[in-house]
């Protein structure tokens, strides 16, 4: 059997553009060709509460139409309505005429407005007996002893660093007990905070993989169920893949949300300095607008390295002291901070006029700011709220900082793109004199691998000590992440890299 593994970057509720995209891949085909797109390729996803108006299963309907009348075989998801129910559904276009639909049963936090669907549906194409459905309804199909000669598994899966490994390993064995030839078909590209994983594969009917689309790319394979051979992967290493989801995250991002610049605060640090590098290559260094925002406890070092990684990008720039608007606000809050201790209001201050500045610049260029926060931070609240966690999007908040020191360092494999000082120097927020991140924080080494065996192994304090690290350490870092939970619901969203995505992942109570 003849197929087309077709995968796509859709865009939510843009009906003409997604049919554009479907039907300029089924141009590609010959009539005996079956070609197979993702869930959701026809309305784009996740659509949440979108499925309940209306106008959405109507626009797929039409859609639907359209495909009808180039007159090829295709496997299409598509919101579908029973005129009570909405499912999320799978259609089976033969040769231009609609014969059978699949709907979703298993639904996911993405399904939230869908009812409840059949599963799995079993048809007859030619010779051949074909299951299609979605990848949660998989194990099910699996579990009923149901057979054919191939199965179909379309996914809508979000990217995690480890998620394509995961995903095939969790599928082998169930190929292996069904005893069938298995394509998935997933999308990719980037919607809201999500970056789509891609990865479409095929396992024949022992298990073993025989061929693999690119990661997070868009890519058509064609390929004869018949002469499938075993295939090689090549896989890309941790930071190469976290570094491709944050340029397709930014890009989507922006051109999805009719945006074409982006405004970044540059500070001479790490963080600034690797969000304006993505961004550059997501956007283009014609589409990034970096601004230095020194005030009298900058040091002329930052200010230099943020020169320096400004001409390195070849990105317009200003230099906006914020000195004169510090001096003014101290002035008009003198009544109330008089003879009291300096101390984190003023510094806070510095922060959200920065903030100010940005968003000034953003709304008179018609851009979106671009947040440079990092998980780190945000985990134990080491940041301002209205200040530096304000922003449309962030591209690092789920990144550790040492994640970011390795992605600046490969980013630089092949020259100087992040000054090296930026790279090498002591982190500081230069909110006052001589301040130091670690004034206030463990060291990132220990701090990060504290933060990783909490959010993402979901261990207890007690757990984490016994892994090895020092009580009072481990019970101060704890407190902090519980401490800003209210914090950090107030960010801005960033971009989901892990399984421990802030606000996705990690649910908790504010209080």
């Amino acid at each position: 059997m003849k197929v087309a593994i077709a995968q796509t970057n859709s865009k939510i509720g843009d009906f003409n553009a997604n049919v554009e995209k479907i039907k300029g891949v089924l141009s590609q085909a010959n009539a005996d060709v079956i070609t197979i797109f993702p869930e959701l390729a026809v309305s784009g996803g996740p659509l949440l509460d979108m499925v309940s108006y209306n106008d959405v299963c109507k626009g797929a309907s039409q859609a639907a139409e359209r495909l009808c009348e180039e007159g090829k075989s295709c496997i299409v998801g598509m919101p579908v309505s029973d005129g009570v129910n909405v499912f999320n559904s799978l259609a089976f276009i033969v040769k231009g005429k609609p014969t059978d639909v699949a709907t979703k049963k298993n639904l996911t936090c993405f399904d939230r407005s869908f009812a409840c669907g059949n599963g799995f549906e079993i048809t007859q194409y030619e010779d051949k007996t074909i299951a299609f459905g979605f990848e949660t309804d998989f194990e099910d199909f699996v579990a009923k002893g149901q057979k054919a000669d191939v199965v179909i598994c379309v996914a809508n899966s979000v990217f995690e660093v480890n998620k394509q490994q995961q995903t095939i390993n969790r599928m082998i064995p169930l190929v292996r007990k069904a005893g069938i030839k298995f394509i998935y078909v997933n999308r990719c590209g980037g919607e809201g905070r999500f970056v789509f994983n891609g990865g479409s594969f095929v396992l024949n009917e022992k298990g073993i993989l025989c061929d693999e689309l690119s990661l997070l790319d868009e890519q058509t394979k064609f390929l004869d169920t018949e002469t499938l051979k075993t295939f090689t992967q090549n896989p890309l290493c941790k930071i190469e893949k976290m570094y491709k989801a944050i340029q397709i995250g930014i890009r989507d991002y922006f051109a999805k949300n009719g945006v074409a610049k982006a405004v970044i605060g540059l500070s001479g640090g790490i963080d600034s300095a690797l969000v304006a590098a993505l961004a550059v290559d997501a956007l283009g260094k014609e589409n990034v607008i970096g601004v230095l925002m020194p005030s009298e406890f900058s040091t002329d070092h930052s200010v230099k390295d943020a020169l320096d990684l400004a001409n390195n990008l070849c990105i317009k720039h200003y230099l906006i002291p914020i000195k004169p608007l510090y001096d003014s606000a101290l002035q008009s809050l003198d009544e109330i901070f008089a003879n009291t201790q300096r101390g984190l209001a003023e510094e806070n201050i510095q922060a959200r006029l920065r903030c100010m500045v940005l968003m000034g610049v953003a709304n008179k260029t018609g851009s979106l700011l671009l947040n440079t926060s990092n998980k780190s931070e945000a985990a134990v609240g080491y940041g301002t709220l209205y200040g530096d966690t304000s922003g449309g999007i962030g591209a690092i908040g789920d990144m550790f900082k040492e994640e970011i020191w390795q992605m600046a360092r490969w980013m630089n494999r092949n020259g100087v793109v992040i000054p090296e000082n930026s790279i090498t120097k002591e982190p500081s927020a230069e909110l006052s004199y001589g301040q130091k991140d670690t004034d206030s924080l463990p060291d990132y080494a220990v701090l990060d691998k504290i933060l990783a065996l909490h959010l993402e192994s979901r261990m207890s304090k007690e757990q984490i000590v016994a892994a090895g690290y020092d009580d009072k350490t481990t019970e101060k870092v704890l407190q902090m992440v519980k401490r800003n939970e209210w914090k950090r619901h107030q960010c801005c969203p960033c971009i989901k890299l892990s399984s421990s995505t802030f606000g996705i992942d990690r649910l908790m109570p504010i209080s």
